[in-house]
């Protein structure tokens, strides 16, 4: 019995379904990352931007804060989350050369994460200020396979170290009650902003967590009041930033 030739039409089908089996997979390593502070009047101090192996968490929700995310939520200092980072994870740190003020953004520089490589989650982070100890955070997402456009909205999250009493601290650094009011909260005469009261006694009853949870915001007080902070200007509610993840 004579086989039937293919048609042209069967043999395009199978040079097609060859070729795309031949094809290599198309992998997206570079990476670029924007940062906007969508508070009223709340800084962040220098992001720590991370592309790193799964398995690397900077926390765990509902679990005690290690010290070096106490570091990063009452100090600002992300240097020993920096540490821990797993060998070959790729970082940018400070893309905004200093402090994001309210309603800033920046873009970091390209780096290198995602699919074909080791590198396939994402953590963000940076304390916000004023606060006792709160910090924003992408804590190892996905990052996507497919080369685009993501989009994300960041919440606050307490780090449970320092009660959120929103008094001025005695002085800087971890493990001292208060919060910081740096250089860059000052007004346009150098003098701090008059909406901060240091001399407020702060909240008397107030007590740490214990563990990293979801911030419930700024409370303030209005002019004279209790708190540090004026209602009108520092009070904020989540979502707290948006980040704009590019794959390429």
């Amino acid at each position: 019995m004579m086989k039937t030739p293919r048609t042209a039409t069967a043999l395009r089908l199978a040079l097609a379904s060859a070729l795309t089996l031949a094809a290599p997979a198309l992998f997206a390593a570079d990476l670029s990352v924007s940062v906007t502070n969508l508070t009223r009047g709340t800084w962040f101090t220098p992001l720590l931007i991370s592309a790193h192996p799964a398995g690397f968490k900077a926390f765990n929700d509902g679990a005690a804060a290690s010290v070096e995310i106490q570091s990063v939520a009452e100090a600002g200092d992300t240097s020993g989350v920096q540490a821990l980072l797993p060998a070959g994870a790729s970082k940018v740190v400070n893309p905004n050369n200093g402090p994001l003020k309210p309603g800033g953004s920046t873009t970091s520089a390209s780096f290198s994460g995602g699919a074909g490589t080791a590198n396939s989650q994402l953590t963000i982070l940076a304390m916000m200020v004023p606060t006792n100890d709160g910090f924003i955070a992408l804590n190892a997402i996905d990052i996507p396979t497919t080369p685009g456009t993501y989009s994300y909205n960041v919440n606050a999250y307490d780090a449970g170290t320092e009660a959120n009493d929103e008094k001025k601290a005695a002085a800087g650094g971890i493990n001292q009650p208060g919060m910081i009011f740096p250089a860059f909260l000052n007004d346009a005469t150098g003098k701090l902003s008059a909406d901060i009261n240091p001399a407020a006694p702060g909240f008397a009853n107030a007590s740490k967590e214990g563990f990293v949870h979801i911030h419930r915001g700024i409370v303030g007080s209005a002019a004279g009041g209790v708190s540090a902070l004026d209602n009108t200007v520092y009070r904020w509610l989540n979502p707290v930033a948006r980040v704009v993840l590019t794959v390429k």
